[in-house]
């Protein structure tokens, strides 16, 4: 899911976003995610995941149209977000932005070996 948010808000996977980091960070504004999923269900099997998001928004300048971007999709996919205040990180000389969103998946039952 997180994918495809960025993918509507204009990054591009591996140029632009990526999951957990970048070792080579692009020059330009640039998003990395975290995904923590719980799986749950009943009678020895997960057919629930519940996603607990965070997407973290780089720019050398506050770049508010990437945050509209952001916000614009998660608001078409009809996800309720939280979003953090900017936050200027000194080591990094860059400012930082964080969206925490929840996204539940229904995985389809499979047969167990078991």
């Amino acid at each position: 899911m997180v994918k495809n948010i960025l993918s509507h808000a204009g990054f591009v996977e591996n140029e632009t976003f990526k999951e957990c980091r970048f070792v080579n960070p692009p020059p330009s504004t640039f998003v990395t995610y975290l995904d923590s999923i719980l799986a749950r269900g009943g009678d020895y099997i997960n057919l629930i995941k519940e996603h607990r998001y965070t997407v973290e928004l780089y720019s050398p300048r506050p770049d508010r149209e990437a945050e509209k971007r952001i916000e614009n999709a998660l608001n078409y996919y009809g996800l309720e977000y939280e979003k953090q205040d900017r936050y200027w990180i000194q080591e990094e000389q860059l400012y930082q932005v964080i969206y925490d969103f929840d996204y539940i998946e229904k995985i389809k039952e499979e047969k167990s070996n078991v």
